[in-house]
């Protein structure tokens, strides 16, 4: 039979293991995309990029690579919140999907931070972009 009660130190070796995972995982996405090879249904934004600046009431051009699925693209902007996201706008819907680039107006009263967009095939793929910022108008 096992002792159930954990040896000191146990909790701190497994934050930081958490810790060390975590540190490769976002070392992998800091990485940028050399080559990219997609999957049977596959959804990848390109554009924007890790750390781009759009302005608000300003248009921008978002682009997306789809395999799979061939429903029409929806594009959501979407705010951090510490660790939750909120939708903030659909900038585009309906998109056919082998158009993979499309110009997207950011509403003039959107706040100021850090944002993402989700490119949705009807719900049948999701991904999101790279977090980007937001500057006010």
């Amino acid at each position: 039979m096992t002792d159930p009660t954990p040896t000191p130190g146990a909790a701190e070796g497994a934050r930081a293991a958490v810790r060390r995972a975590a540190g490769r995982i976002n070392s992998l996405l800091s990485k940028p995309a050399a080559a990219v090879q997609l999957g049977a249904d596959s959804l990848l934004v390109q554009a924007p990029a890790e750390g781009e600046v759009w302005e608000a009431g300003k248009g921008h051009l978002v682009r997306w690579l789809l395999t799979g699925p061939v429903d029409p693209v929806d594009i959501h902007l979407v705010q951090r919140e510490g660790a939750s996201t909120v939708t903030r706008a659909v900038l585009a819907g309906g998109l056919p999907p082998h158009e993979t680039s499309v110009r997207v107006s950011i509403p003039a009263d959107t706040p100021a931070g850090e944002y993402l967009l989700l490119v949705t095939s009807q719900g049948l793929l999701d991904a999101y972009s790279r977090p980007f910022s937001i500057t006010a108008a």
